[in-house]
């Protein structure tokens, strides 16, 4: 043999042992599957790289009377881009029964820029403890992640949901079927200005489809939830009872209540008591999901000059179908749904797959049995449509299109201007990760 062909020879017999051995270690657990994590070879301790970017295009309009809120290069209800959300952070394991999550917004108005940050602690199936920056326990719209809620905002429920706080919370599956979470947080990102202003979230859900064995393509969820507690705002302060946009974010301030102080030495209190009802029924590819709150607010500082006793309802119900034949019982788990993968991804060779979704939603508030002694502006009355298509790539990524028409009772004052009807068309591009 020559030595060229023996130099070969002991090349290739090389390389074949160096695939071997790279076959051989593939399981240690040294490199996750997608290339973006890390995990140590007993499964016990991992760490995963994370984001998501969501980019929109929106067109408003509306009848709003102004001039200047009218003007699409200036308005603040104008034609834009915006990043919606930019984020990036990591989440793992250690010694699989603690759990961790740190999340930065790029996009935030936070100056923290924080957007979650907990730990936690599995001590069984049945209990948990979280401590740290998270999604507070009322609201199913709010409980789905960005990156796989159904339309491109969530509705007007939403806007009552306490959103991400810094607390802790009791959570677990109490029998298959059947989840549970309580928290207790401070409403303020930054440190109270005033001792208390704490409030407490418990929530209830169950899959009544799982519950009774029924057919393993349904779900029947029902959930409960309560939203409870105070906001202690500082002598000679002014601040928003409440505060609602439309679902598009398009205006802004369709309904407000201000409370002021009066008292400037006395501490004020905002109580608030919020009741929640979840609903979604599906079978196969479709789905129909709905719920509501009431909210009632109380207001009154120490010499009784401002009083709020104020009652608002919001609600919608939606309908999703899933073209492509996607079953969302297999995305759903413990209360909650999870983002939909398609039965085939999307290839640029074939110019084909991905899967397709049609949804429409109808959102409405009602404040008409809102009463108050402070300021109050807006509409007592809105109602949102909107109709949606979602083109899913792949499971990281997908492409929303949403079309959404708000009118209310009466014409609400926006600035200079006043109007009751607003439209606005939404593209959305995502990935995540």
């Amino acid at each position: 043999m020559s030595n060229m062909k023996l130099q070969a020879a002991l090349i290739a017999a090389f390389m074949a042992g160096s695939m071997a051995s790279a076959y051989a270690q593939q399981g240690d657990g040294k490199v996750r599957s997608n290339g973006l994590g890390l995990i140590s070879a007993d499964g016990e301790n991992s760490i995963n790289l994370t984001g998501r970017i969501h980019v929109d295009t929106r067109q408003f309009s509306s009848d709003f009377s102004d001039n200047a809120t009218r003007d699409k290069d200036t308005a603040k209800y104008g034609d834009t881009f915006e990043i919606r959300r930019a984020r990036i952070g990591f989440t793992g394991t250690l010694l699989k029964d603690i759990s961790y999550e740190v999340v930065f917004n790029a996009a935030a108005s936070d100056s923290t820029n924080l957007d979650t940050g907990w730990i936690n602690y599995g001590f069984s199936k049945h209990v948990n403890l979280r401590a740290g920056r998270f999604k507070q326990q009322f609201n199913l719209e709010e409980l789905t992640s960005s990156n796989n809620i159904d339309f491109i905002e969530r509705s007007f429920v939403n806007q009552f949901a306490p959103g991400k706080k810094a607390g802790m919370m009791l959570h677990g599956v109490i029998t298959d079927g059947v989840s549970y979470g309580v928290t207790r947080f401070q409403e303020s990102n930054t440190a109270a200005s005033a001792s208390g202003n704490f409030q407490s979230t418990a929530r209830l859900a169950a899959n009544i489809a799982q519950l009774a064995n029924w057919d393993n393509n349904s779900v029947l969820h029902v959930g409960f939830a309560r939203h409870s507690g105070t906001i202690d705002v500082a002598s000679g302060a002014t601040g928003d009872v409440v505060k609602l946009r439309t679902d598009a974010r398009g205006a802004d301030g369709v309904f407000v209540s201000t409370f002021a102080s009066g008292d400037t030495a006395n501490i004020n209190e905002v109580r608030r008591n919020s009741n929640g009802f979840e609903l979604a029924v599906a079978y196969g590819p479709f789905k129909f999901q709905t719920e509501n709150v009431n909210a009632k607010f109380d207001f009154e500082n120490l010499n009784r000059s401002n009083v709020v006793d104020g009652t608002i309802k919001a609600q919608y119900y939606s309908v999703v179908y899933n073209i492509t034949g996607e079953n969302w019982s297999d995305f759903y788990k413990d209360g909650t749904f999870s983002g939909i993968r398609p039965k085939s991804n999307y290839s640029s060779k074939n110019t084909s797959g991905g899967g397709w979704q049609i949804g429409y939603r109808n959102s409405s508030y009602d404040a008409e049995k809102w009463t108050s002694t402070t300021a109050t502006s807006g509409s007592k009355v809105g109602k949102t449509n909107t109709l949606g298509l979602t083109w899913l790539l792949n499971p990281n990524a997908r492409i929303m299109l949403n079309h959404s028409s708000t009118k209310f009772d009466t014409a609400f004052a926006l600035g200079a201007t006043s109007g009751t009807k607003e439209s606005v068309t939404t593209l959305r591009t995502q990935v995540n990760f």
